[in-house]
């Protein structure tokens, strides 16, 4: 009784103290007294998570036990079970079906059986461990789990369908390929979008360091998408020069040619000369094909000589696609040094194409040629016949 009677006053005391001080300090308290009522929050919430966490693990744990020993058995068992029959051996323990945590602890149980098989120290039957993915949809389950509006939550989901593939591996990528796409079109982009907002690409520089699979060219392409439709996608020949993941890179590359981005021709160009890999190589050439990027043709040109016959042949079609003079002269040249019937052939008819093409623009000018221009016209006539 005393304290309510007593409140009002306190309170007006110790409003008027706050206002007795300099506003420096008022700020100064008021921000302290914030941080620590939202420590305080914090910690209670904390504390309610945990709780919560603990009885619903006290509550699954009994099952766990069971749940292992039954997964093992039918892993093991020679004869190729039904999905009824597994239905009936799990929901007998644990509806896991309805549950989150039942579904995770059976897919961790399911990588741990794959990852032993894999280093030989167990044989399961396939049939049975391929029958527990599609009763309970473990794989329909983590792709859900891709359009997460958390990156860790989706590399966690990406990992798991990794870990969980066996013998059915292009089964899946094919279920992921058909499907994935579709639910980020309809629901997915408002959720990546929102991810990451300070460092968006940031998953780009750190993710794709050792592997990247077509699951992952998937999901960037999707990422890539959906920022190319709000008119925030960059030049992507910043990851062509940094990765050192040859998959990723060209991955990028012809992205770079999806995303038509001419802005990338002549960093692309540039990185040819000192490029060793040749299917990165190739992958520039063909891009440098896509955005008609003349000007890279000296530095296209100027690799021919120290690539595999791939390469070679993608450099002539994009000389042929140029139709310059300067092209011209160089299947000239190369003609006389290549020993290779086939590879001459292709020259041959290179240069078909671009002695009609340099015809009809001869003819819509009307202008005579220069002398050398008449001699190598001549030449190059003489060798195509």
């Amino acid at each position: 009784m005393y304290l309510g009677y007593y409140l009002p006053f306190y309170l007006l005391y110790v409003q008027a103290k706050l206002w007795s001080y300099p506003s420096l300090t008022r700020l100064t308290i008021v921000i302290f007294v914030s941080l620590i009522l939202v420590l305080i929050i914090n910690q209670l919430r904390n504390l309610f998570f945990e709780a919560k966490y603990n009885q619903d693990d006290q509550t699954f744990r009994p099952f766990k036990e069971r749940l292992e020993s039954s997964i093992n058995d039918i892993l093991m068992n020679r004869n190729n079970l039904s999905e009824q029959n597994v239905l009936n051996e799990f929901e007998s323990i644990y509806n896991i079906k309805g549950s989150r945590r039942g579904l995770k602890f059976l897919s961790k149980l399911l990588i741990q059986a794959n990852l032993k098989s894999k280093i030989g120290k167990v044989a399961f039957n396939d049939n049975n461990y391929n029958i527990i993915l599609n009763t309970y949809g473990l794989i329909n389950f983590w792709e859900l789990e891709l359009v997460s509006n958390n990156l860790n939550r989706i590399f966690k989901a990406k990992k798991n369908l990794d870990d969980l593939k066996s013998n059915y591996q292009q089964q899946i990528l094919h279920i992921s390929a058909h499907n994935l796409p579709n639910r980020l079109n309809n629901k997915g982009p408002q959720k990546i979008s929102k991810t990451e907002n300070h460092e968006p690409y940031k998953f780009l520089d750190e993710s794709f360091i050792n592997e990247f699979n077509p699951l992952d060219e998937i999901l960037v392409h999707q990422f890539l998408m959906v920022k190319a439709d709000a008119g925030r996608l960059p030049l992507l020949s910043r990851w062509v020069r940094n990765s050192t993941n040859t998959a990723f890179r060209i991955f990028m590359i012809k992205e770079i040619s999806f995303f038509n981005q001419r802005g990338c021709g002549a960093i692309l160009a540039s990185l040819l000369h000192n490029e060793p890999c040749n299917d990165i190589r190739l992958a520039i050439i063909e891009t440098l094909i896509c955005l008609k990027h003349k000007q890279s043709e000296s530095h296209i040109i100027a690799c021919y000589h120290s690539s595999n016959k791939k390469v070679k042949k993608a450099i002539i079609r994009a000389v042929t696609e140029f139709k310059t003079k300067f092209g011209l002269e160089f299947l000239n040249e190369i003609f006389f040094e290549s020993k290779d019937s086939a590879l001459k052939e292709e020259l041959i008819q290179a240069m078909k194409i671009i002695r009609n093409h340099r015809d009809t623009e001869t003819q819509e000018k009307t202008t005579t040629d220069t002398f050398f221009e008449e001699a190598l016209t001549k030449q190059i006539n003489y060798q195509i016949g």
